[in-house]
Formats: structure tokens, sequence, C-alpha cells
């Protein structure tokens, strides 16, 4: 949960129970967006001068030279100063114009407008350059000087004015040529109006105009000194703070890293407690109690002299199910500040005698997890909390929870490794086994469970394979067992084992999860077996009897034997794999030679009759040749379509092109193309589907499945086409003898045959798996249908109703 609020502000918004009353116009003066989620970045550097970066599992603090901020405010205030000049100017160029007759006034008022527009843009965009609106307000100024025909000291106190701006928000020594510019400008005005002999205005318009020069300009002045000395006090007492958040963070950082021990942790809360200037700091764990859920209890405080509520004594327990409210937010992310009201009233009340008023708690993360808490509580009850007390307890948050970290760590390297002598067996053993298992090419595990069950100081060693069994439910085939010497096993190798009998085992080794099972003699624990991500078997360590508990040791070498029995049976898999894929590559190889060999020699003899024969053909014998020359020809250049269509759909470069077909008419016009074998009779139901899909890849498809029939089915061979579960289908069905059950899977896999077809020589077995490839790139599929025969189903969409 990421809450965001402004600094400054009271927004309902931040907050479900209302705003925080503890957090009231802290840093208005730069008001900034605090985004208090769990990564919580914070802009230290605008307000404080240094860049600060809170991550696990150490600080950083990074100094820099901050941006002046005094020259920006200042800024800011002369361009509202201006917008109100221009104002007056326009009010009183306008008053004057139609009051006293005095038609120049006019000009004034226009000049007056164009300051107010100009200065409302820099305040909306920002504008960050001053000079050369300073040059631009002094050339209009001087215009309107000798309109108006002020006199001397109006023109002095602008030119005063002018120099003022210069001397605050110039940047180098360069900027003072705009102060000579309004000196020359104000000896200009006041020498013009007699050089060019204007006529000079009459005394009461001089007085008026001197009188209002002075007033605006003058408060105008003031009003920069004053923003200069309040904002220069304001930065002063934000620089000694930036230096006090930063000697607190560096020591927090200093004792925490090189320490891990309460003591740090009591330093580390003293530097926090002493820059924030607040009662008490303290740091508190979750813990699971039996009787009360998730509590948090003190490890931890700092606190005054006078401080002494027993809520943070240490090992004080406040269970969260009692600040509900809290919970949430601290568990989401993000800082909580009504601990001290959600509380009250309950046993967990921190008001009363030496109790506190106020509070703000900041939650403790680790690896995504919610841990603990760093709070500050204050018994003044006007205390406000600052940008910079949020800072400073997030990053002593992430130092404590980096400090949880490797504590952690450090207890579970000592509980795995345990004393010397089991690490030194156990690496022993793990060597043995992976020698044993990764090593040699042997499939014998016997030597691996020998040293596994050794080390592991058990009774036996059980390694099973997860199969299908009958009733549905997946079962336990033991693939190995060794026990020690002198214990009889509990089962023997090829023993079956239902899941369905132990469904609380099958649940945890599923979710790979550790199971543990006792029975009246013995204790299991069981791990998963996984191969390239899916359940393969388990691995279990059984001791009999009533002995000691299984330790942290004992679970994560079984955990880490699994692997190396998940690595020992996918490399068998690959193995398997790869031999029978050199298998079917020479089988491949010669049936494609057949194949090519039979059309190939009936071409080229063809062909040299036709050469060598001459004349001595008719028409009829020369036309017979020819065909038997083109269908030869055909039946190459099919296989050769096969392959080449085979490889693109491997490697993902063979495109499909779907659109709205009809599958009957698709079926027609294949056969149309095809020599139907003497004594096969082929039916085509002529009732049409419409599908969406390739026409060119559904022609090979069937084409496939017919040639299929042709070779290894029996006449008769009907073609169906219909429509079923929002696809379109084609069903091709023979009446042979069909496929049997252990080969429904293999036919469809690339070079592989049914056992019945072995025979048949003129097969490539490539057939079906590109014509099943073929069908899914058109989001369809090619599956057998079971029944009397052979029956072949192509599945392919049906038109959307936009396609209808």
């Amino acid at each position: 949960m990421t809450v965001s609020c402004v600094t400054g502000a009271r927004s309902t918004d931040a907050f479900p129970c209302g705003p925080p009353r503890s957090w009231r116009g802290a840093d208005a003066q730069d008001p900034q967006t605090l985004n208090t989620g769990p990564d919580w970045p914070i802009d230290t550097e605008a307000t404080y001068g240094f860049q600060l970066t809170a991550t696990l599992p150490r600080t950083h603090i990074q100094m820099s030279s901050a941006p002046a901020p005094k020259r920006a405010a200042i800024s800011r205030r002369w361009h509202q100063y201006r917008r109100l000049t221009g104002a007056v100017a326009t009010i009183l160029g306008l008053s004057a114009g139609v009051m006293l007759g005095w038609p120049a006034m006019f000009l004034i008022a226009i000049l007056g407008i164009g300051i107010v527009i100009d200065a409302t843009l820099a305040l909306k965009n920002a504008r960050s350059g001053t000079i050369p609106t300073m040059v631009a307000d002094i050339m209009f100024t001087g215009v309107a000087l000798v309109v108006a025909g002020v006199p001397g000291a109006g023109i002095g106190t602008v030119v005063a004015y002018f120099i003022l701006l210069v001397a605050v928000l110039g940047e180098s020594f360069k900027d003072w040529i705009v102060g000579l510019l309004a000196i020359g400008v104000g000896l200009t005005a006041s020498f013009i109006p007699h050089a060019i002999g204007l006529h000079e205005q009459p005394l009461e318009r001089s007085i008026v105009a001197g009188i209002v020069t002075v007033a605006v300009y003058g408060l105008a002045t003031i009003g920069i000194v004053r923003e200069f000395v309040g904002v220069n006090r304001a930065w002063n007492s934000t620089a000694g703070r930036q230096v006090e958040v930063a000697e607190a963070i560096s020591t927090a950082s200093r004792v925490l890293a090189a320490q891990d021990d309460i003591v740090a942790m009591g330093r580390a809360l003293d530097a926090i407690r002493i820059a924030m200037h607040t009662t008490v700091v303290f740091v508190e764990r979750n813990i699971d109690d039996p009787n009360h859920g998730l509590c948090a209890v003190v490890d931890e405080r700092s606190a005054d002299q006078h401080h002494a509520h027993p809520s943070f004594d240490r090992s004080a327990k406040m269970p969260w199910t009692a600040l509900p409210g809290a919970r949430s937010h601290l568990e989401g992310g993000a800082p909580f500040f009504y601990r001290v009201e959600e509380a009250r009233g309950t046993p967990y009340d921190r008001g009363g005698e030496f109790g506190v008023s106020v509070e703000v708690d900041v939650p403790i993360v680790v690896n995504g997890d919610w841990v603990g808490v760093i709070g500050a509580a204050d018994d003044d009850v006007e205390r406000t909390w600052r940008t910079d007390d949020l800072i400073l307890l997030r990053t002593l948050a992430d130092l404590t929870g980096a400090l949880w970290e490797r504590e952690e760590g450090s207890r579970a390297r000592e509980s795995l490794i345990g004393n010397l002598d089991g690490r030194l067996r156990y690496e022993e053993a793990l060597a043995k086994a992976s020698r044993a298992l990764l090593g040699e090419q042997s499939a014998d595990l016997s030597p691996a469970l020998l040293a596994i069950g050794t080390a592991a100081n058990v009774d036996e060693v059980c390694i099973s394979k997860t199969v299908p069994v009958e009733d549905g439910f997946p079962g336990a085939r033991i693939a190995a067992i060794w026990s020690a010497p002198g214990v009889p096993p509990t089962h023997e190798v090829d023993d079956m084992v239902s899941y369905e009998d132990i469904p609380e085992i099958r649940h945890a080794v599923q979710n790979n999860e550790v199971a543990f099972y006792n029975s009246k003699s013995s204790s299991w624990i069981i791990v998963a077996i996984n191969v390239g991500g899916a359940w393969y078997g388990t691995v279990a360590f059984v001791r009999n009897g009533v002995g000691p508990s299984w330790t942290d040791r004992d679970i994560a070498f079984c955990q880490t034997i699994a692997d190396i029995l998940g690595a020992f049976f996918e490399r068998s898999q690959n193995r398997t794999r790869l031999e029978r894929s050199l298998s079917s590559k020479d089988q491949l190889i010669a049936s494609v030679s057949h194949e090519l060999r039979s059309p190939l020699t009936a071409v080229v003899g063809l062909v040299d009759e036709l050469i060598t024969g001459g004349d001595t053909f008719g028409t009829e014998e020369r036309n017979q040749l020819m065909e038997i020359i083109h269908e030869s020809s055909k039946e190459m250049a099919n296989l050769v379509e096969d392959l080449l269509v085979a490889a693109r759909s491997e490697d993902g470069t063979l495109p499909v092109f779907p659109e709205r077909i009809d599958l009957s008419l698709v079926a027609q016009t294949v056969l149309s193309q095809m020599v139907v074998p003497e004594g096969n009779e082929v039916t085509i139901q002529d009732e049409g589907c419409v599908a969406i899909a390739d026409p060119v890849r559904v022609r090979q498809i069937i084409r496939n499945l017919l040639t299929n029939a042709f070779r290894y089915g029996a006449s008769p061979i009907t073609v169906s086409v219909g429509h079923d579960n929002g696809h379109a289908f084609l069903d091709v069905h023979d009446a042979g003898s069909g496929v049997q059950g252990g080969d429904r899977d293999r036919i469809f896999e690339p070079y592989e045959r049914s056992e019945s077809s072995r025979t048949i020589k003129s097969s490539v077995g490539l057939g079906l798996a590109l014509s099943r490839r073929l069908a899914e790139l058109m989001d369809g599929d090619l599956t057998y249908i079971e029944g009397d025969g052979a029956t072949f189903r192509l599945s392919v969409p049906l038109p959307s109703a936009t396609d209808r």
C-alpha cells in the first residue's frame, strides 16, 4: 500500500482515518511530495542538501552541494510583486487618464497590463532567468517615467529598486551591468523632457506621479528586503538541520554495519532519537505467538531519562489483532501516525503517566516481508513529525532490516552446516552422489544411495517415479531403494503406491514443499524430484523407531539430493531422446532414399526410353509415359515440400495465411489431383463446412492423411466434415486395423511410425507430425479418434461473427 501526502498539507485522502494530527505544516517553506510506499523515494537533496539512497542491505549517503533555494524563493516573490505593481499601475493609469484628463496615463495602463501578463506567465512556468525580465522592466519603466513626467524623487526610488534586485537576484559580477543600465535610464528619464523640448507637466500631475511612484516602488523594495531576510534565515536553519540529520544517519550506519549485537542497535537508536529531539525511539520485531497470533515485541529502545512507560520495555509484547489499522498500513509498506489513538482504552494504551501523546511507526521490510517496526513517540501533544524525521526512521528501518537479514543468514548457515564433522560427512556424500549420478554413464543408483544413506544417518533411502494408475490418481512406482545393513526395506523395486491413500503427501510434493509422514514404526521426509519443471518423482529419507526429529540440515540435504537426482534423470531422458533422434535420422535417410529412388528411377528410365526410342512410340504410348513421369515427379516434389515445410515450421519461419475456405471443396480438389491406388474407394461428403484456415496448408494436411490411408488403411475411405465445440473439423476414416494404444502418441512425433507400419519401407514418418504442426499454426489441432478402423480429425477455427 502506498500513501502519498504533500508536506504541509492536511489531506484527508492520504489517510483513511483522517489527516495525521502530528503532521502539521512541516517544511511548508518548500512543499514537496513525499511517497511513503515501500520504495519511498524522498527528495532529500532539494531540502537538506544531500542525496540519500536507503537500500538493503546497507544505507548509502552521498553529500553534494545543494542548489540554493534562496534565489528561487525571492524570484517567485519578485514576480508576485511585479504582478501587483503592474495591476496598481493599470488601475492608477486608467483612473488618472479618465479623472484628470491625462491621455499619457493610458499608455501607463497598457504597460501595466503587459507586466501583469508577463509576471503571471513567469509564475506559472517557474521561469528561472531573471536578468532578461529585469532589463525589459527597466526599459518599459523608463518610458513610463518619461511619459508621466515623474520627478527626481520618484526616479531615484525606481533606480534604487532595480539596483536592489540586481544585488539579490544577480548570479555573477557581470549582472551589475543591469544596475548601470537602471542608473542610465534614470538619468535619461530626468533630462529627456528638457532635451527634446517636451512641455513640463502641471505641478499637481508631477506631485501625483511622484507620490505614486515612490509609494509603489518603495513598498516593492521593502517587500524584497523582507523576503530576502526571511528566506536567508530559513535557509540557515535548514543548513544546520542538514548537518544534524547527516551526522545521525552516519552514526547509525557505522555502528550497525560494524557490529551485529544489541549494543550496536542501542547506539543507533540513541543517535536517531537525539537528532529527532523526541522522547523515545524503539524497534519492534514481529513474532508468531501461539495465543495471540502475530505480535510486536520490543527489541530495543532509546529513551530520555524521564521516560519509563512499560510498553516500551524490552520484550514488551503487543498483538497486532488489537491494532488492525496500524497493521493494515504497516503491512502494506506505509507509515502509521495513529497508534496511540488506536490503542487508547485497550490493555496496550501508551498514554497516562509516563506515557506518550503522539507516535509515528515505519515498517521494517526484508525481502518483501513485513518483519518489524521502527517507531518514535513524544509526550508533547503539539509535536509535529517533519519530513526529515521520516527520513531518519526509514533509514534506520532499512539498516535494521539489513542487520536482521545478516543475522538470519548466519543462523541458517550454522543450522545447515552444523559442526565440522557433519559438514565434512555431507560434503563427501554429495561428492560421491554427484560423481555416481552425473559423472558416469551407468544407470545404477546403488553407489549413490549408499553414500547418501550413510551420510544422512538414516535407515532407508527410497526413490520413486510418478506414474499414472488406473483410478485416475498419480501413483509412485519404486525405482530404487537402499536400506542400512540388517534393516529390512519397507518396499521392493517396482512396488506401486497410490497417492489416493496419502493425499497430504501428494499435495505437498506437487507444490514443491517438504512432506513429513510418521507411522508407528518409522518417520519419513519426502521431497519432490523435478525434471524440466515437471514433477518426476520423490526421494525419501526414513528413520525407524522413535528417534530425534528431522533437523534443518537433514531437510536441506534431502532437497539437495532431490536436485541432483533431477539432473540425473533429466540427463538420462536427454540421452534417450538423443539416441532416438540419431536412430530416427538414420531411418529418415534410409526412408527418404527409398522414397526418392522409386520415382526417380522411373523418371530417369522413362526419359531414357523417350530419348533413345525416338519415333518408335505412338502418341498414346508417349502420353502414358509422360503421365507416369509427371506423377513420379509430383511424388518427389511432395516429399521435398514436406521436408522443407517441416524445417521451416521448426525454426518458426513458416507463414500461414488464414482465410474463409470450404473444407469439403478443398478435400475434393486434393483428391482430384491424386492418383488413387487400385482397389481403394474414396467418398467425400458433399455437405460443405466453412472454416478459417490457410488453404495451402489444409491441402497439404489432407494429402498426407489420404496418403496414410492408402498406405496403411483399407478401403473404403471416407472424408467427412462438420463442426463441434466452436471448431470446424474434417475426418479421414479408413476401414483398416487402426493404431494400437501404445503408438497413438508416438505417431505424431517426427520420423516416428507405429509398430505395424515399420514393415512398410515407403514411409518417412514425417506426415502426421508435420500435419499436426501445421494445424497448430492455424490455431487448430490434428488428433486420432479411437474406434473401428482409423480416424484422423483435423480441427480448425470456425468463422467469427464478423467473418460470416
